[in-house]
């Protein structure tokens, strides 16, 4: 029996609840360290050290590991240290948290393996949402900050996104690049924990170096933030936004951008056909974004039985 609620709960021999904020299993999950997805209790957890050590910096609090064989954790492709879980003993559950199958930057993109019970986010789960070739996206990219010599505004969220922005543009250009704190903090841990370096100086000591041509990389919130725009408008510079949502124009409109990429942390609808392709399960069942339309399409066209999951809904024969 599988129901979303406060995350995703497996209620199997034992309860797994993945991805919760305050819910609690007797296993619990935490795909990745974004906040949303983060266990906010005191039990152990079943992640990948990575995201474990972004958790801890990002919460100021601990997070033990749930030490078992019987779950198989595989990189998710999403952001550094996410991973999709494999459980089960005769009936292999698969669930994939937030993924994506494109290398990108300096991240590997997810290699699919089978079971028999596929969970998966169905972010862009319809054919709207198809998205260009990566390596073209990040080409368009380093050519936009080649061919553009105004101060720069570049948008995206300040874990995972913003540092594959910034390692980009580091490709591009030598011309300063200045952080907002939200993301100077984030750069700071994937600094500590990877290995990874970004050259980003603090925003707010190094403000005046975007009245000439450096460029700056903050959260997507503060694109639409009064006083960031009056500055943009001052200093002539120049928005972009980095989402899978950018697919669609209403997104440029939507954050006041100049220009926008394609760039994103989840997979395309193309993507999502291909894992569940290549995961073979009986079932699907999908949650976020396009759940209904994509659960329909693969009953419909691929002949799976799948459905999207509901608030309280416990199995496919509730539907």
């Amino acid at each position: 029996m599988i129901r979303e609620k406060d995350g995703i709960h497996f209620d199997l021999e034992e309860k797994v609840v993945a991805d919760s904020r305050k819910a609690s299993g007797d296993v619990n999950i935490v795909s990745h360290a974004h906040m949303d997805h983060v266990h906010q209790g005191d039990n152990p957890v079943v992640a990948s050290e990575l995201t474990r050590k972004l958790a801890e910096a990002r919460t100021d609090k601990e997070f033990e590991s749930f030490e078992s064989s019987s779950y198989e954790l595989i990189p998710s492709g999403h952001i550094l240290g996410s991973t999709a879980v494999r459980f089960g003993d005769e009936r292999k559950y698969l669930y994939t948290g937030d993924v994506s199958l494109r290398d990108r930057a300096y991240l590997n993109g997810f290699q699919p393996v089978s079971a028999d019970v596929l969970v998966v986010e169905s972010t862009y789960g319809i054919p709207a949402y198809r998205f260009p070739d990566q390596k073209e996206i990040e080409a368009e990219i380093r050519d936009w900050v080649q061919d553009n010599n105004n101060p720069l505004f570049l948008f995206g969220y300040s874990l995972g996104k913003a540092q594959k922005i910034q390692h980009i543009v580091e490709e591009a250009t030598e011309r300063p690049i200045v952080a907002h704190g939200a993301v100077k903090k984030m750069n700071d841990v994937v600094e500590e924990v990877t290995g990874l370096d970004f050259r980003a100086k603090p925003y707010g000591e190094n403000k005046d170096m975007l009245e000439d041509n450096a460029i700056f990389i903050g959260p997507s919130r503060f694109s639409r933030n009064d006083g960031l725009n009056k500055f943009v408008d001052k200093v002539d510079g120049l928005k972009a936004g980095f989402s899978g949502w950018a697919a669609q124009e209403a997104f440029r409109h939507r954050g006041g951008y100049d220009r926008t990429f394609p760039f994103s942390d989840h997979c395309d609808f193309d993507e999502l056909v291909q894992l569940v392709e290549k995961v073979g399960p009986e079932e699907v069942y999908t949650h976020h974004g396009f759940d209904e339309a994509f659960a329909s399409y693969l009953k419909r066209e691929k002949g799976i039985n799948a459905r999207a999951l509901k608030q309280n809904q416990a199995s496919l024969t509730d539907f």
